[in-house]
This record gives C-alpha cells, structure tokens and sequence, in this order.
C-alpha cells in the first residue's frame, strides 16, 4: 500500500511538472514571436508544447489547477509583452505614477489573457477527448480551433472599446513572403494559417511515437500535410502578388518627416512654449533644405491648439508661406461650439498650404479615441475616476473616414487617409479609408509616451499588415519615432534613425515617396469585402461545434 501511494504520488508531481514545463515554453514562444525579441518563427510551434502535453501528459490534479496555470502564464506573457506602458502614465499628476502604470499593465495583460488562456484550455481538453479518433475528425478539430482563435481575436478587437493589440499575424510584420495573404483575408487569415501550423508540428511527432513499431503507413501524419498545403497557399499568395509589384510606381511628394522628440511633459509646459515652437521651425525649415515637397507632423506637436488660438494658426501659417511648402499637420483642435455630447476639443490632422492657410474646415478628427488619455469611460455613472485621470476635457469623437485632399494634385499626394495614435490598429479605419478612396495613410503619433522600449516597434508593425490588407502605402510621423514609410507589399521602404540606429531621436529625413500603379484605383479583396474570413471562422466553428455534439452525444452512444 505504501508504495502504491508512493508511486501515485510521484506521478501527480510528475503530471504537475510536465504541465508547468509545457505551459511555460508556450508562453515563453509567445512572446518570442513579437518585438522586440521579434523571432516571428516561434508563432509557428507556441501552441506546439500544450497540444504535446495534451496529447501525451497525464493530466494534472485537476482541471482547475490546468486552467490556472494556462492564466497565470498567459497573463505573464502579456506582462513582459506590454511592460512599455508602464511609461504612458508618467505625465499623470498622480501620486506614484509609476507603480501605477505597472498596475495598469497588469490590468490590461489580465483581460488579455483571459482570450489566451481560454483558447489554450480548450485547445487542451479537445485534443485529450479526440486523440483517439480517425483522422477526417482531428482535421476538422484543428481547423475549427483555428477558426476559434480567429474568432476570439476579433471579439477582442472589438469588445467594449476594443483593443486588437498584437494579433498573432503581427508576429509575421518583417516576413514578406507569407504576409501576402493579409490583402485576402486581412490579418485574421494569416493568424488562422499559423495556429494550424503548430498542429502540424506537434501531431506528427505524437503519430511517429505511437507507431513507431508499426508500418510506415501508419507513421504518416495527414496534420503535417494539412498544415504544409495551406503553408503553401499563403506563400502561394505572396509569390502571386510579386508580380504586382513589377509595374511601374507613380512617384509622389518628396516627404520630410519632422520628429521633434519632445518630452511628454516638455511639449505641454506653456514656460517652453517658445522654445518648442523654435525647435519646430528649425526642423521644418531644415526638411526644406533637404528638398522635401510635403513636410509631415507627428501627432499634436504644438502646445497649442492649431484651430481655436489664431496665434497658433498664424504661426504655422507664416511658416508654410515662408518655406513655400505644405504642411500635413497633426495637432489639436478647439471648436467654438460642443458637439452633441459637449465636447468641443479633437486629436486632428490638418493640411497647411502656403497660398491659403490653414483649411480650418475640412480637417480629419480622430475616430477611435484612448481610454483615460483622450476620454473617461463611464465617468458620468462612476465620477470618482476623474481624481485618479486628470484630463481636463474629453474629446470629441470623429466620424468621418473621408481622405484630406491636396491641391494642386501635381503633388502626387492626391487623396491622403488619416490614422492617429493607435488607430492603425485598427484594420477596419483603414479599410474605410481605402473605400473612401484614399491613395494612402497618414499615421501620425506620439510614441513618446511609449518610452524608448518595444512599444514603438510593436505599434509600427500594425502599419505594414494595414499596408498590404490595403493595397495601399503606409506613412507613418512619430513624435520620437518610428517614422518612416510602407509600400504596398509590406516592404519598409525607409525608416528614420540615427548613427546608433536608434528611432528615438529628434531629426529630420526627406525620402521620396512613390505608389505603385496596378493598384490605383483598384481594391484588394479584403477592402471589398472587409471581415468575410472572421464570418467564415464562426461559421466553421459553430458547424464543427454542433457536429462534434452530435457524434460524441452521450444519448446517440447509448442508442447504438
């Protein structure tokens, strides 16, 4: 007796080590995957050691100690992932802000794995039920828990204000070869391709093992073949789209991207508003020395409003007239009547002409807006958050995905979609900006509140998967980088840094801008037909779902 119960010790510590191992290596290629580590093949096999575990481990205590596991490690990934914000909440006039930045990362790493953990834990207790059945049925459970993950990376790209930060396609941001299928699908179906390669590699490994004394028949793996042919296909996709990229480009404005890298505190302290003003100047007046035909802004890099404080305006317009340049500007502004809710400020992107000014009219207001930095949720039923987020005002909301128009369009920068802050995140901004009929996208930010961490780099490699769901360049200003511009391929044509290579810097840049002509005019399937795979996933998940229900009812067992 006492060795029995040694033994069935032993083997629960054995289980609970197999399990913490597994977990652990999978959270550790999670974030592997992503900037800055940026090792996009470990996207292919993070899923790989849970489906191993399911597939040979004994299972844990309970299913409860697996499941908490699998929170804890994926919490943890989404830490180390997002452990930049903890920057963002420095210029709050908060008591220990940084400790509060940490907070909030842990906050938000926890809504976040909740979506992880779950796929993992259903991943995990499908493959232990179904591991045993004939092969046509584990293909179909592999493509509907891909399908899955689809889904859930949609729901949370859009629950309550949404936040589709790091989809597992931008994993993929620097590896043109298969990122192609995005102008297809749009980034759900380059997610969907590498949640079926990591069944491919674990189920081959389990189909050797339990065959190994058979006939090599029976050590073949259809999962391996499976995940190859729609490898393939992607690839496929890309190779295709090459020969898009042989027409001739349509070359543009010579762009000079202003990046003032200033402080988050500096830029808003009204005792530097001269000096910030003066560092603006100089750099502008330095990207027409370079030659740049359209000089570029970065998001609100004014402390003042450039619509609603005429010293402001007449500044910026005395600027453009003395440099004989246009400007793309983002800045602030201030209207003199509320909107419907009473807001009457707005994150916007202005266009500034030498002859004209400042079109005070016709100017895009920001769409998506960031909670506790540009509005309040729920501050009118929970007032008691206004002492904690200080923000004097919310802004107001943009509705309008309509693109700024330049004049004369000799400029070749014709019709110009805007995306501020982290609204390239986004793909349906995009995607409604290209139906709006813009030629490219403008992403002017501040990534200043990032810190000089992995935040600017993840938040860029949204950008390219927006370039080529598209068709359409993407030009992106920072306030302390990255700043640099996107063809429609997904290749990064140019991105600013200094001698070190580094992106944090203040500088400036003039690089020519081209687009490339088969794509004038034309759409990609994913603009035409926007989130069709994300329907498709459901669809599948739902059909595989009821299927599964009826094949494994315990009521039809007890009938046969």
């Amino acid at each position: 007796m006492e060795k029995s119960g040694t033994t069935g010790e032993g083997r629960r510590l054995a289980a609970g080590a197999q399990c913490l191992i597994a977990f652990l290596l999978s959270a550790i290629l999670y974030v592997l995957a992503f900037p800055p580590l940026d090792s996009g093949e470990t996207a292919f096999v993070f899923a790989t050691p849970i489906v191993l575990y399911g597939l040979f481990g004994s299972p844990a205590r309970s299913a409860r100690l697996e499941g908490l596991l699998l929170f804890g490690f994926g919490w943890l990934a989404w830490f180390v992932l997002l452990l930049w914000l903890r920057h963002c909440t420095s210029a709050l006039d908060v008591p220990f802000a940084g400790l509060f930045g940490l907070f909030l990362t842990a906050i938000l790493s926890l809504v976040l794995s909740l979506f992880w953990s779950s796929w993992c834990w259903i991943t995990l207790k499908s493959v232990r039920w179904t591991k045993h059945d004939p092969v046509p049925y584990r293909l179909l459970l592999i493509i509907a828990l891909a399908a899955l993950w689809v889904v859930l990376e949609w729901i949370r790209g859009v629950l309550f204000t949404g936040l589709p930060w790091l989809p597992l396609s931008v994993s993929q941001w620097n590896r043109n070869f298969i990122l192609q299928v995005v102008a297809l699908t749009g980034g759900a179906g380059l997610s969907f391709v590498l949640i079926v390669f990591n069944f491919g590699v674990a189920y081959p490994i389990y189909t050797y093992w339990t065959n190994r004394r058979g006939s090599w028949m029976s050590r073949l793996s259809f999962e391996l073949y499976l995940a190859m042919i729609i490898l393939v296909a992607s690839i496929g996709a890309g190779i295709y789209s090459a020969n898009f990229g042989k027409y001739p480009r349509l070359e543009g404005p010579k762009l000079g991207f202003v990046q003032p890298n200033a402080g988050v505190h500096l830029k808003w302290d009204m005792d530097r508003v001269t000096e910030n003003l003066e560092v603006l100047q100089d750099l502008s007046t330095y990207a027409s020395y370079l030659g740049a035909e359209l000089i570029l802004w970065p998001e609100s890099p004014t402390p003042l409003p450039l619509k609603g404080d005429y010293r402001m305006q007449q500044w910026t317009e005395d600027l453009s007239a003395k440099l004989g340049i246009p400007i793309l500007a983002g800045n602030v502004a201030r209207e003199d009547k509320p909107d419907a809710d009473g807001n009457r400020w707005y994150n916007a992107v202005f266009t500034v002409h030498p002859e004209t000014g400042v079109e005070l009219d016709d100017y895009y207001r920001k769409r998506r807006l960031v909670p506790f930095g540009e509005y309040i949720p729920l501050s009118g039923w929970l007032p008691f958050i206004n002492k904690f987020v200080p923000i004097e005002a919310n802004f107001g909301m943009g509705k309008s995905a309509e693109p700024i128009r330049f004049d004369p369009d000799d400029l070749g920068a014709r019709k110009i979609g805007n995306l501020i802050c982290y609204e390239d995140i986004f793909p349906a901004l995009a995607r409604d900006n290209t139906l709006k009929g813009a030629n490219w996208h403008y992403v002017a930010t501040n990534n200043a509140w990032f810190g000089e961490g992995a935040g600017a780099w993840q938040h860029a490699a949204h950008s390219i998967l927006r370039a080529v769901e598209t068709r359409r360049p993407v030009v992106r200003c920072g306030n302390a980088g990255w700043s640099g511009w996107i063809d429609e391929y997904g290749n990064i044509r140019h991105v600013m840094m200094d001698d070190t290579g580094s992106i944090y810097f203040q500088g400036v840049d003039a690089i020519q801008f081209s687009r490339c002509s088969y794509w004038s005019g034309r759409l990609s399937y994913y603009v035409q037909h926007g989130d069709w795979f994300v329907g498709l996933s459901a669809a599948v998940v739902l059909a595989i779902g009821l299927l599964t229900y009826w094949l494994k009812s315990p009521r039809k067992n007890r009938r046969a």
